[in-house]
């Protein structure tokens, strides 16, 4: 359903989960970048497509929410490190976007449904791992969004430039994408 290359190891889980409060923070910062993502894609192309006015609202209103709820969550545990530098998987799919010859809008949003379609094979995990807990839950209860999300950002890529650019430009993107979060190092980290 997600169409991703690599599939997380359910190691992954057991991991991060280990580090509960590096985790939320993380997740914390990419639930802020989503929402920040969704108004400044509003912004830049709400006037070439209308459709985004009230799509990128809501999805920024409930990315804000998810980051609601990480911090009410983040508040049951010790407060962690703050992480140096910035998220490495998002920078690295950021690149794709910056090819010369390329419609930028449509590789933005195809990089954004790949973020979430990462996001929502990892909640799963995290979710099947902390069955019980109030982790958990909380990750069973995102899972559906983050698939929603992935699916409205490829659909719309598809729906602005059609499906003979977008989807072939998405599994070129997709191959990337699995490279990029195979390289990077074991962290508590969504991504």
């Amino acid at each position: 359903m997600l169409g991703l290359l690599y599939v997380t190891p359910k190691e992954w889980a057991d991991r991060v989960l280990a580090q509960p409060a590096e985790l939320l923070l993380d997740h914390l910062f990419a639930e802020k970048k989503a929402a920040a993502m969704a108004l400044h894609t509003l912004r830049c192309h709400g006037k070439r497509f209308p459709v985004l006015k009230q799509l990128m609202t809501d999805l920024a209103n409930e990315e804000f929410e998810h980051a609601d709820r990480v911090e009410r969550i983040l508040k049951n545990y010790p407060p962690p490190p703050s992480p140096k530098g910035g998220n490495r998987y998002a920078q690295g799919l950021r690149k794709l976007w910056q090819v010369q010859g390329r419609d930028n809008f449509m590789d933005m949003l195809l990089v954004c449904g790949l973020i979430e379609a990462r996001s929502a094979e990892r909640f799963r995990l995290l979710a099947d791992t902390a069955h019980g807990t109030e982790l958990g839950n909380f990750y069973e209860d995102l899972y559906a969004s983050e698939v929603n999300h992935y699916k409205l950002f490829t659909q719309l890529g598809v729906d602005f430039y059609g499906e003979d650019l977008a989807k072939p430009r998405l599994e070129e993107m997709r191959v990337v994408e699995a490279k990029l979060i195979q390289s990077l190092p074991p962290g508590p980290r969504i991504h």
